[in-house]
């Protein structure tokens, strides 16, 4: 990655719109999850169609992350960022004509694909305009727009029933074409040399074989897979095992989102203090694994278990920003920030995907207050990697 920046300031103002092309791609994570009783009512599908339109970014991620990380290398960032927020504006806006749900599951297929050009595209040109001495903070700050993208349409789900749900897919779609505009009007350098913009074979297998990207992938995963899994099963816990209302526990779980968010950001701050990569994941997961246990108290009050979830899912929003801000430094060579990306990007999707699942299969299977155990298991297995991460960054 070309150093572009060596002597000039940070360009804050283009990195915060470049964040924002993050959170408007965020969105479209969250406008599934709140729209599904509507979905299911006007498509008449079944729960199981309705969750694939959901997992759909999930499963794309999951499976073609790096490939999308590779193939984005081959363009200059601006071009790709123009073209996934063209790509999530034309998929909502067909889904928002969509008459059944296979339909709708093959629009967010569309609006998955922009999605993933977005996450890799936005943090490589946010690299280069960020001066050498703020670019673990601007990178940190980049990892706030999936937790602020999905919360802002939590927030909304009171009012879908006024104005339905195609009517949020057709709002999305514009957004997105014309934030494409905007960015297609900006004024960016070059993220790359034009020698290094596409990765060989040889270099695609030199970021697979490195440690370094490996292990911030894996850690990306594994803090997913607890996001996913406490936030994804709050609101069922404080329904069903606490009494809380509906409505109630999806304004908590919305707020222990925006804490999440807030984490993100605290990060940047916290990287600008000089404090390791290391030590914020490995404390911050430290700190998860002791919340779990109040969290899955079965004497703990509705108030306590919200702020326990949401001091934990604060905390560790500190590491997705950690692990942006470590790409760099772990990429086994210039102009292969955007394969490493990928591989980060595929492995949190991995995460995303299965945290419910393997939250919701332990508590059938064991019940909720075994679930700090599998929380515990967690932290110990994301301390192991900080530790490791340790070492490595100081080489």
């Amino acid at each position: 990655m070309v150093d572009a920046t060596s002597s000039a300031p940070s360009s804050w103002r283009r990195i915060a719109i470049l964040i924002l092309a993050g959170v408007i791609g965020a969105f479209q994570v969250g406008k599934a999850a709140v729209a599904v009783p509507l979905l299911r009512d006007d498509l008449a599908i079944s729960l199981l169609t309705a969750s694939l339109v959901v997992s759909a970014y999930g499963l794309l991620g999951a499976v073609a992350g790096f490939a999308f990380g590779v193939a984005t290398s081959r363009i200059n960032a601006r071009m790709a960022l123009v073209a996934g927020l063209a790509t999530v504006g034309f998929g909502s806006i067909v889904g928002a004509l969509a008459p059944t749900g296979a339909f709708l599951i093959a629009t967010r297929i569309i609006e998955g694909c922009g999605f993933l050009a977005i996450a890799v595209a936005a943090p490589r040109q946010i690299g280069v305009l960020a001066a050498p001495r703020d670019r673990e903070t601007a990178l940190a700050f980049w990892g706030v727009h999936l937790p602020a993208g999905t919360s802002i349409m939590m927030f909304a789900a009171p009012f879908l029933p006024l104005f339905g749900w195609r009517s949020l897919w057709l709002a999305n779609g514009c957004i997105a074409l014309l934030y494409a505009l905007v960015i297609a009007r900006m004024h960016l350098p070059a993220d790359q040399p034009r020698a290094a913009a596409a990765a060989t074979h040889a270099d695609i297998a030199r970021v697979i074989r490195s440690p370094g990207p490996l292990l911030v992938a894996i850690a990306f995963g594994i803090y997913t897979l607890h996001f996913s899994a406490l936030a994804g099963l709050l609101p069922a816990l404080l329904v069903e095992r606490l009494g809380v209302s509906v409505a109630a526990a999806g304004s908590i779980s919305a707020a222990t989102v925006v804490a999440n968010a807030f984490g993100n950001l605290a990060a940047g701050v916290l990287l600008r203090w000089r404090t390791p990569l290391w030590a914020i994941i490995g404390g911050a997961f430290a700190v998860a694994g002791v919340a779990a246990l109040g969290i899955f108290a079965s004497s703990a009050p509705a108030l306590v278990v919200a702020g326990l979830a949401a001091a934990s899912l604060a905390v560790t929003g500190l590491v997705p920003a950690s692990i942006y801000a470590a790409a760099p430094l772990v990429m086994p060579a210039a102009g292969l920030l955007g394969a490493t990306l990928g591989l980060i990007v595929q492995s949190s999707n991995i995460g995303t995907l299965f945290g419910a699942a393997l939250l919701g299969g332990w508590v059938e299977q064991l019940g909720w207050s075994t679930a700090p155990l599998l929380f515990g298991t967690i932290a110990l297995i994301e301390i192991a990697i900080a530790l490791k991460l340790r070492t490595l960054l100081a080489k």
